[in-house]
């Protein structure tokens, strides 16, 4: 009966706990993109760690997993404009934050090596705005190594506390026995500030896209469940003031201001397709407004958004952001490890 009792109190304690949070919860797996050039140093909050999110203008982040509060908060590290972060309190961090920074050192030096790459294809020259993003990732790459640096330096040091040199015995009298432990001290959440939150529908899959307006930063989020946006299709997110029209021969996709739909071309793989976007006029009639020819891959979608062009009128901008299916490793042949397999009979 007691040990009832005990069981029946402590689910009335988590049952308020979780009444007094009343915090929605949600478990999604997302992957973002800027939509006005990089941001680096933007980072999320996952419980007491800030995951590192840093976004390029020209592809998605890596796929997060995130099970936590809803909205998602998005924030900027002010240890991250640049500078190395100041060393933390603690002599022997925590593993957890030395993975992080490993992982964000990997994103950055894989940002680089793409950036570098298209400018040796374009003879030297990359896109616009492709030097700016090169300096600031640069610039990140030094704070996260000597970030890393200053961590591993800083494990090698005596804990606070235990400042007795090597070797060094006990008072004699000393009551032998092992030495009390000592609590771990968790490090502190690097200094932040709130960048945007966002509130998503429900769990599933998610494309996120981050706008930096006069208002402020605010986000929005494709669909992204199996067979929403396949591979081999087409999205267009028409963000012109009017209704638009994308026509792939006799396929035709209308979109209305702000409205976003898919469309797969009729060409088969690795063949050109011939498209037309058409939009309003002043005389309310739908006139050419872009021209597009497409190389059709069933392993590559893109993302296309659809924008007015600078002296108003019909005129349509695109800016495009591809995606390759990424290749699945080839299991090994059967067999004992480090086998070879068995040569066919002749």
């Amino acid at each position: 009966m007691p040990r009832l009792y005990l069981l029946l109190a402590s689910l009335f304690v988590v049952g308020d706990l979780c009444a007094q949070s009343g915090e929605p919860r949600i478990r999604v797996q997302f992957r973002a993109l800027s939509f006005e050039g990089a941001l680096l140093g933007v980072g999320y909050l996952d419980g007491k760690e800030v995951r590192p999110l840093d976004l390029s203008s020209d592809c998605f982040t890596a796929e997060q997993s995130y099970a936590g509060p809803n909205p998602l908060r998005l924030v900027v590290r002010e240890d991250a404009a640049g500078l190395p972060a100041a060393a933390p309190a603690v002599a022997h961090p925590a593993p957890s934050r030395m993975l992080a920074l490993s992982q964000e050192l990997e994103t950055v030096q894989r940002r680089l090596a793409t950036l570098s790459a298209d400018a040796r294809e374009r003879g030297g020259r990359g896109k616009a705005g492709a030097d700016k993003e090169i300096g600031l990732l640069k610039a990140r790459s030094e704070a996260l190594n000597q970030e890393m640096a200053a961590l591993a330096q800083a494990s090698t040091q005596p804990l606070p506390g235990n400042s007795a040199p090597p070797g060094a015995h006990a008072k004699p009298g000393a009551r032998d026995g092992p030495a009390p432990a000592q609590a771990a001290v968790r490090p502190a959440r690097p200094p932040h500030r709130p960048l945007a939150s966002f509130a998503f529908p429900g769990d599933g899959r998610f494309l996120l896209l981050v706008h930096q307006t006069a208002g402020g930063t605010t986000v929005n989020a494709i669909d992204d469940r199996e067979g929403a946006f396949p591979y081999g299709s087409m999205q267009f997110v028409n963000l012109t003031a009017g209704p638009v029209e994308v026509r792939f021969g006799a396929k035709t996709l209308a979109l209305a201001a702000k409205a976003k739909g898919t469309l797969r071309p009729d060409a088969g793989n690795t063949r050109y397709a011939e498209g037309e976007i058409h939009a309003r006029g002043d005389d309310g009639q739908l006139h050419l407004g872009y021209a597009m020819r497409v190389f059709q891959q069933d392993d590559v979608r893109t993302l296309y958004f659809l924008l007015p062009t600078e002296d108003g009128g019909h005129g349509v901008r695109l800016k495009g952001v591809e995606e390759r299916r990424a290749v699945e490793p080839t299991p090994p042949p059967p067999g004992l490890p480090g086998e070879k397999p068995a040569a066919p009979l002749r």
